[in-house]
């Protein structure tokens, strides 16, 4: 596999995961804005969310300067796709019909605009 469509792929990935440090992150939120902000800058999902945002960020920066930004730029709607299904095996949410599609039309955008 091409080094830029290997980052293209595992960028969102990693921002999805992030995605999900995030969510974990939030857990204990008691409603107290600054007890809040004080308790998300010192936990672990925080910190592990934001590093892993980090370094995709660098490697998104590899991945655009292979390729043009027109055709790197959707594959982060793929983000779209993978969050919820994080959510779906990993938390327990729900898909609806409605998710499926949605993800039918954003993965065919991203084959259009990756094969034009």
């Amino acid at each position: 596999m091409r080094v830029d469509l290997a980052l293209l792929i595992s960028v969102p990935i990693m921002i999805a995961f992030g995605q999900f440090l995030f969510k974990m992150a939030g857990k204990g939120l008691t409603g107290n804005i600054g007890r809040d902000l004080w308790n998300i800058a010192f936990n672990p999902y925080f910190i592990g969310a934001m590093a892993l945002y980090g370094i995709s960020s660098f490697l998104w920066v590899i991945a655009v300067s292979k390729t043009d930004i027109s055709k790197a730029y959707p594959f982060m709607a793929s983000g779209f796709v993978i969050v919820p299904i994080i959510g779906y095996f990993l938390l327990n949410e729900t898909l609806t019909p409605m998710f499926f599609l949605g993800t039918g039309l954003i993965v065919g955008g991203i084959l259009v605009v990756s094969y034009s």
